[in-house]
């Protein structure tokens, strides 16, 4: 009875493996009846435009970095005790404003001993004017001698030349007290000051330093390799101003107009690059310097150019080689080869490859393949249920 209750249940298994077997195949039949060669997939949805020809600006954008339009060192010019610092640091001032004073009291006294030296000579002057006027009356009639006519005219002549010598001496001193009183020269930010009041100065010291920044410049380059570095639109020139736009702030959203106005000469042997120089209103002091900007240049313009979306490119058969899928009229699609021409500000310019009035897939080239069908809708609209 135990051997045949074994042989009971080593019979059963044999079966209901051979009847799931049977159900497997049952059902994949089944769906390979639904989804098999009778019936093909739907085409994949995608987005195309027809290729039109228009005209286009051409850009580039360099990066710089902006300078100061002046920077001004201010100095002493005279030596004495540092009285006052008459302007807040960090702040703008004006051409003129006073900034610091220096002790003037040794040069006051000094204007004041020209100022007496001059009367002196003055007197002195007088008074030979007044002997060369009674010796040359003297010398006419026959009293006095030649060599005392020569000696007044002669005396006339050193007490001119002293008087000339007493008011230039004047000048000097008067100039030394002006000197005590230093002036922004320029407008600007007045910089922090470098010696503290109640310190003694001398002459070629610096106080501090004023940077002119409205406006700013920007020092840029570009590589001497550039297919436009040798175009007109980047050597600018007194009667051929190049307009720019400086871009600043987060992602360039900030925008400030102005012009190039320097190219360098010669091209940097050590980093193959040719600098050139921006020149742009900073009313508001919102760009400072050594601040990292980005500036756009229009450089070209093309009249009848074949413009595409950046995100209708794929690549091509060769490596580094660039295509688009073209869609013919019974919406089959190709790998066509393009020639690349410069970035617009419309989308990519293509050299060689396309023709105006030609459908291309603008977008979803991730799913697509060679020599399908696919149902083209017009890039930009909605695709109304097509999902």
């Amino acid at each position: 009875m135990a051997n045949a209750h074994l042989r009971s249940k080593i019979d059963i298994r044999p079966a209901l493996t051979l009847l799931i077997s049977a159900s497997l195949m049952l059902g994949a039949g089944s769906a390979f009846a639904e989804n098999g060669p009778g019936k093909k997939m739907p085409p994949p949805i995608v987005p195309i435009e027809t290729v039109k020809a228009a005209s286009v600006t051409i850009h580039q954008t360099f990066s710089g970095v902006t300078l100061a339009e002046r920077q001004v060192d201010v100095r002493a010019q005279v030596s004495g005790i540092l009285k006052t610092r008459a302007y807040v640091e960090g702040q703008k001032v004006d051409k003129g404003t006073p900034l610091f004073v220096i002790d003037d009291k040794p040069y006051v006294a000094a204007l004041n001993e020209a100022i007496a030296n001059q009367s002196s000579a003055e007197a002195a002057l007088n008074a030979a004017h007044r002997n060369w006027n009674r010796i040359k009356t003297l010398y006419s009639k026959g009293v006095a001698s030649v060599k005392e006519r020569d000696d007044a005219q002669s005396a006339l002549e050193m007490a001119q030349a002293a008087v000339k010598v007493a008011q230039a001496k004047k000048v000097a001193a008067r100039i030394n007290v002006d000197y005590t009183r230093i002036n922004a020269p320029i407008a600007g930010i007045a910089g922090r000051r470098t010696v503290a009041v109640g310190n003694l100065v001398n002459v070629g010291d610096t106080l501090t330093q004023i940077e002119a920044i409205d406006p700013i410049q920007v020092i840029l380059t570009t590589s001497a390799d550039n297919p436009y570095a040798d175009h007109p639109a980047l050597k600018p020139g007194p009667d051929h101003p190049i307009l720019a736009t400086l871009l600043y702030g987060a992602e360039g959203t900030k925008r400030v107009d102005g012009k190039l106005n320097y190219r360098a000469v010669s091209i940097d042997p050590n980093t193959n690059s040719i600098t050139l120089r921006g020149i742009f209103l900073n009313p508001d002091q919102a760009l400072q310097p050594n601040e990292f900007v980005r500036v756009n240049v229009a450089v070209d313009k093309l009249d009848a150019a074949l413009v595409i979306p950046q995100t209708a490119l794929t690549s091509g058969i060769r490596p580094g080689s660039h295509a688009v899928y073209t869609v013919n009229s019974q919406n089959k699609i190709t790998l066509t080869p393009v020639e690349l021409g410069p970035m617009s500000d419309q989308g990519q310019v293509i050299k060689s490859g396309l023709s105006a009035g030609q459908r291309i897939v603008t977008d979803g080239l991730v799913k697509l393949r060679p020599d399908i069908v696919v149902e083209p809708y017009k890039a930009g609209k909605e695709k109304a249920g097509k999902e």
